[in-house]
């Protein structure tokens, strides 16, 4: 791996942590306006996260987006 592939790596770790800040604090909240709000940020941060991802790392399954999550925090009917 290249030192190009791992600062990737490492800006795609930063905004994969900044997504789970915000699964959590969507998993919280009640409103359901704020939920999916915190929801639809936390879905452009795994996708920010994901295109920083070198397409090699992605071959090799060392991405760390987890598809599905969104589910578990959504208001009923968003998704």
């Amino acid at each position: 791996m290249t030192t190009t592939d791992d600062t990737s790596l490492l800006r795609a770790r930063f905004w994969h942590d900044r997504a789970e800040e915000a699964w959590s604090m969507a998993s919280q909240m009640t409103d359901p306006i704020a939920k999916t709000t915190m929801v639809e940020i936390a879905e452009r941060y795994d996708l920010l996260a994901d295109a920083m991802v070198p397409r090699e790392a992605m071959a090799h399954g060392r991405e760390n987006h987890r598809p599905g999550r969104r589910s578990s925090v959504a208001p009923e009917g968003l998704l």
